[in-house]
């Protein structure tokens, strides 16, 4: 099956995640993180981007934001190849350094953007690297904490959480001290059904298919169906987990939805697909 055409249109909003190549390690130094985020601020610069959130991790780095001038494929690339040139020079390597292909989620509006920013800033957090989004350098979380900022585009959500700007630094703060347990980097988009329409017209004319019919086609005998469903831990069971989570998640459930279904949490089903590399 061919890939899926990228849904891009001007002012269009996205959550972007971009991998090392085979998820490899490729921001090893602080330096390689401090010169991402400065590719990242001539796309606000030069590109006419908004950016909303990001964070650079080890392998990947994620975006929430809006394209204006210049369409999301073009800055990407423009982003990607410069770091791309530098770190292959200074490693003394050559090929690809980014996984070929980034994730872009369309986003319908500004309302489903503070769970994703939360999700953004929440990634050390959830890597257990560090404690709070607040004690990680590289991400935008001190810019809406009242840190010096030059190119994040804070005034839109922090206007959410109220008219007061003091009040607003507080309620975020105490907005991003928990999960809200969705899988915001695994959807395929973020919005309500009309807006299912235009991103996947075919498939928003269908119903998902059940979990329990998708557990089913992963090859379960009818006891070990009733197994799964009861949370048994028999390791025999695990690959059939597994391919259960990467086709429902395809059908574009959240982890928390599909672990539900089998009586494991969210953390879990994600854990089962890291382990068999689905």
């Amino acid at each position: 099956m061919g890939r899926r055409p990228r849904l891009e249109y001007q002012g269009a909003i996205y959550h972007v995640i971009q991998r090392g190549n085979n998820r490899e390690y490729i921001f090893i130094k602080p330096e390689y993180k401090e010169f991402i985020i400065q590719q990242l601020k001539k796309t606000v610069r030069f590109d006419g981007v908004e950016m909303f959130a990001y964070v650079v991790m080890g392998n990947h780095y994620h975006l929430a934001l809006r394209t204006n001038k210049e369409p999301l494929s073009k800055v990407m690339h423009k982003v990607n190849t410069n770091f791309s040139r530098r770190y292959n020079k200074e490693q003394g390597r050559t090929g690809h350094v980014f996984e070929s292909r980034y994730k872009a989620v369309p986003i319908e509006s500004e309302r489903y953007l503070l769970s994703v920013v939360r999700y953004i800033h929440r990634n050390p957090v959830r890597a257990k690297i560090c404690a709070s989004p607040a004690e990680y350098k590289w991400s935008s979380d001190g810019a809406y904490r009242g840190r010096e900022n030059d190119f994040i585009n804070t005034e839109l959500l922090l206007d959410m959480l109220g008219s007061d700007y003091r009040v607003a630094l507080r309620e975020y703060a105490a907005f991003m001290e928990n999960d809200d347990d969705k899988d915001w980097e695994n959807m395929t988009f973020i919005g309500d059904e009309s807006f299912a329409m235009q991103v996947e017209p075919r498939q928003a004319m269908q119903p998902r298919k059940r979990l329990d019919e998708i557990l089913m086609e992963t090859g379960l005998d009818m006891e070990a169906f009733k197994q799964v469903k009861n949370g048994s831990r028999k390791r025999a069971l695990a690959k059939f987990k597994a391919a259960y989570v990467a086709k429902a998640l395809e059908h574009g459930y959240t982890f928390r939805e599909i672990g539900e279904n089998i009586c494991i949490s969210a953390t879990a089903a994600h854990k089962l697909l890291q382990k068999t590399n689905l």
